[in-house]
């Protein structure tokens, strides 16, 4: 269920407002009316409970997204549109670099808490996809409800940094049709997206038919240093003893034509006719002996892409009927493809390889040398990126199908739905020329055949061998049979299977203060479960590095049932025009561990028409997915500092990896308390403040060997205790290493938001401002509030900010925004954790511009042409923001289009 706001009349100036920007304020309350003027000829639906209240009774913030905002900027998909609100941090785009689990995805991030801590719906309905906002057509999205505080009660697990409610639109009527393109000023990045949605109603109304569907293709940017800064991935530190970014770091080892590395040709590279050349060296990067600033070695950007090129296809189409008074039955089914296909990196393993001095390849001169200094071997460093370059190949195909049944009775006052769901997600992904690891060391150990010509050592032995000699002196020089017998295609695939069903009710049953007692309960059952299958090489486990073992079908189950209740305590009383009170609770029963409750109780204070008070604290929580649950078990072998020991011996143990069916839920407390003023001397004027603290306890993570051991003997944490097992003579044997319960996560702040509209010049005139103030984001006890420079995930600058002034009128509009990101430190782990000082990170400031041209061509017609130019000044990011998700790495960006609505 959801809240509804219906708004009209002389009172709307100051919602319309908020609703025209559509980035309304957090607080419902914001954007409410008084109820002697509200009515239903508008609405719009809030995400803040399952009870349906009018939007000052509900305490935690709501921003809500309207489908304008979403075109406004000419954006191609909802992350980007979120992003622009302070209080998201964008982990991973759906154009991300070179990850092979992130392919057109895009996840919601509230908070920095990671995005699995954010619980996005479609319809109020969780899908297949879980987090991605990639699955829907843009085009048919009617609003988004971004709730910024726990839900858990209300939706369930994940609820915990906030909730993502796409809304779309089931009752448009109508067509349209939208075409636009794009490119950034330097020529690349170029995006062509075609969009179209349209519905109709039939039989006298009863029924009604949506469809929508769009195609977007992304050329992306290859490589990651086509932006100077860009390449800026190390820090160097200066005479202060502080860091400073430092651009083409490079490894002094390896090369893609092969460099020496030991013996009397040692710091020789070749050249493609297999003759030798002094290697330029560059300046040694301190603490780290294979890398250097400068010179040509192999340089990892080079093959890294700065946004990954991809396509999409999107449908969704809903059908629904009303078979008698207040009974409409409804079906609806959506179909997301992506696919990615672009350079990736080299073999990775594959670095130092050791030569015969006497390898046919040689040239006589080199094989003399190595003679003459007694050598019967020397080691070469090696990128093959001419024999195994890595080229991904992915595709995602989700599709899911649901059906339900809403209605009402008892004159309206109460309403149920009930649904159900199901969904299935394939991933596909292929890394192709991969080396197959034996093949690739027969290979390079060639010799003189019998008959003059160079053969494998192996061939010597067994004639029948399908091994070809590979020759990798020089780049471009092994012969095709050769690199087709030592690469071949590694493979996954992953399907994930999503069935849920749910039933509610919700009404008045009765009043207080002449004000209604409202009340939903329900109850909810989903099952999820997944299987990876990967290639035969991979099982056999032939590959150098990414082998793999098939996971079977398996998953878990829960069972729920929540209630909520809104009760008026005081109404029409000196200083309290209405005094609410909000409380909801949900059980949960998993098949893997239990049950556990979620709760929230809440307040909110309207003291008169211009002031309103509201609190919340709720008790969320997060439940382990599926791969945290079940992913493989892995045996390795490793060595650790053994701290419990007074002695602190170097041992060697055996260390477990993978998934674990026996992990807890994290369990989160959240208090969030605010102000909402919409002064009546200023019409068209509204601000909240708000502020939160989240704390997080059992947090789901993985931590390697010696943090296990360090977290026991040095924090006396008991979690990570338990998973050291010791032999019968004390000393350290076993770690388990996999998936646990073991950290803590806190993060506290405050939003504050603005909005402000006026009519002007035969139009409508809308500033809007938001802001974000972090103070705290602790993981553990390292607080990473005030950084922004490193790609760990618990990193965010103090404030971040949007300002936007909107002008629109009957033939033209147009918009300004500035995007602002707080000065904050790089910070490396040993900054983090107190040793030394981090390097300052300037503010930057973004400014993106917008022009509308409206043209109508018939009742209720328009034709619309547009422009967009996004970080209009090409400001640069200030530090390698490759790997920080706070700052524009394409540069200024041109986009054009056209729409037309009939």
């Amino acid at each position: 269920m959801t809240m509804t706001i219906g708004m009209t009349g002389p009172g709307r100036l100051t919602s319309a407002s908020v609703i025209a920007l559509g980035l309304a304020l957090a607080a419902a309350p914001a954007f409410a009316q008084s109820t002697e003027t509200a009515s239903t000829d508008e609405m719009i639906v809030v995400t803040g409970s399952r009870i349906s209240t009018a939007g000052f009774d509900a305490p935690t913030p709501t921003t809500v997204i309207t489908a304008t905002d979403l075109k406004v900027a000419g954006r191609t998909d909802i992350q980007a549109t979120l992003t622009d609100l302070p209080q998201f941090r964008m982990t991973q785009s759906a154009t991300s670099t070179n990850t092979v689990t992130s392919s057109g995805q895009s996840p919601a991030d509230l908070r920095g808490l990671g995005s699995p801590r954010t619980l996005v719906l479609i319809n109020s309905r969780r899908h297949v996809s879980s987090n991605d906002l990639q699955t829907i057509p843009y085009s048919i999205v009617k609003s988004i409800d971004v709730v910024t505080g726990g839900a858990s009660a209300a939706y369930g697990s994940g609820a915990v940094a906030g909730v993502v409610n796409i809304l779309l639109d089931n009752e448009k009527e109508g067509f349209d049709i939208g075409v636009q393109s794009g490119i950034s000023s330097q020529g690349d990045g170029a995006k062509y997206l075609l969009e179209g949605s349209g519905g109709i109603s039939f039989a006298d109304g009863k029924g009604h038919f949506v469809f929508a569907g769009d195609y977007l293709k992304d050329k992306g940017v290859i490589p990651g240093t086509s932006r100077p800064l860009i390449g800026a991935s190390a820090f160097f530190p200066g005479a202060d003893g502080k860091l400073y970014p430092t651009a083409n770091l490079r490894e002094s080892n390896r090369h893609e034509n092969g460099v020496i590395t030991s013996g009397v040709l040692a710091g020789q590279v070749f050249n493609n006719d297999g003759t030798l050349r002094p290697f330029q060296y560059g300046t040694r990067y301190p603490g780290a002996p294979t890398l250097m600033i400068g010179g040509e070695g192999y340089h990892i950007d080079n093959y890294r892409s700065l946004s990954a090129p991809i396509e999409r296809i999107n449908l969704f189409a809903r059908g629904s009927y009303e078979v008698a008074d207040a009974v409409n039955l409804w079906v609806e089914g959506n179909y997301n493809r992506v696919a990615d296909k672009r350079p990736f990196f080299p073999d990775l393993w594959i670095n130092q390889l050791t030569f015969s001095a006497s390898n046919p390849y040689l040239n006589s001169s080199i094989r003399s040398q190595l003679a003459a200094a007694g050598q019967t071997s020397f080691t070469m460093g090696r990128a093959v990126t001419d024999v195994a370059m890595a080229i991904y190949d992915y595709t995602r195909d989700t599709f899911q199908v649901s059906a339900g049944v809403d209605g009402s009775f008892g004159d309206g006052r109460w309403r149920y739905d009930a649904y159900i769901s199901h969904g299935q997600q394939k991933q596909d992904q292929t890394l192709q020329n991969i080396t197959l690891r034996q093949n690739f060391l027969n290979a390079i150990d060639a010799v003189t055949g019998p008959g003059g010509t160079p053969v494998c050592r192996i061939a010597l032995t067994d004639p029948s061998t399908a091994c070809r000699p590979l020759n990798l002196f020089g780049s471009g020089n092994a012969d095709q049979a050769a690199i087709d017998y030592v690469t071949a295609d590694w493979n996954a695939v992953t399907t994930t299977w999503l069935t849920s069903m749910g039933a509610s009710i919700s009404g008045e049953p009765f009043h207080l203060w002449n004000l209604p007692v409202s009340f939903a309960t329900g109850v909810e059952y989903r099952e999820e479960s997944f299987r990876t299958l990967y290639d035969e090489n991979s099982l056999a486990g032939r590959f150098g590095t990414i082998n793999g073992a098939n996971i079977e079908k398996t998953g878990n189950n829960v069972k729920e049932a929540f209630a909520e209740v809104a009760v008026p305590v005081l109404a029409d009383l000196p200083l309290v025009k209405k005094l609410m009170f909000n409380g909801a609770a949900r059980i949960s029963d998993y098949s893997t561990r239990g049950s556990i409750w979620s709760w929230k109780l809440g307040g909110v204070w309207t003291v008169n028409d211009s002031i309103t008070l509201r609190a919340t604290s709720s008790r969320d929580i997060r439940a382990a997915n599926l791969t945290e649950l079940f992913s493989l078990r892995s045996t390795l072998y490793t060595t650790v500092v053994d701290m419990g020991l007074p002695t602190r011996p170097t041992t060697s143990i055996i260390l477990y990896t993978g998934g674990n069916p026996e992990l807890d839920p994290e369990i989160a407390d959240t208090f969030t308390t605010g102000v909402v003023l919409t002064p009546s001397f200023l019409p068209g004027f509204n601000l909240s403040v708000d502020y939160y603290n989240i704390r997080i306890k059992d947090v789901i993570t993985t931590l390697s060997a010696q943090q296990i051991v360090n977290s026991c003997y040095t924090d006396n944490n008991n979690g990570a205790c338990a998973q050291i097992t010791r032999n019968t003579s004390g000393a350290i044997s076993e770690i388990n290493a996999s998936y646990i319960n073991v950290a803590s996560f806190q993060t506290k702040g405050v939003d504050i938001e603005a909005a402000y509209r006026t009519s002007l010049g035969g139009g409508q005139l809308q500033v809007r401002a938001l802001a974000n103030y972090v103070d705290k984001l602790k993981s553990g006890h390292i607080d990473g509030a005030g950084y922004a420079g490193s790609q760990a995930v618990f990193l965010v600058p103090n404030w971040r900010g949007t300002l936007s002034t909107t002008y629109e009128s009957a033939h033209f509009g147009g918009d300004i925004r500035f995007r602002y990101v707080d000065s904050s430190g790089y910070a490396p782990p040993t900054v983090l954790a107190g040793q030394g000082d981090s390097v300052g990170i300037s503010s930057r400031t973004y400014v993106d511009i917008g022009l509308r041209a409206y043209v109508p061509f018939g009742d209720g017609k328009r034709f619309t042409l547009f422009g967009n130019v996004q970080n209009l000044f090409d400001r640069d990011p200030p530090v390698a923001a490759v790997s920080s998700p706070y700052y524009d790495l394409i540069g200024r960006y041109f986009t054009i289009g056209a729409r037309a609505s009939f």
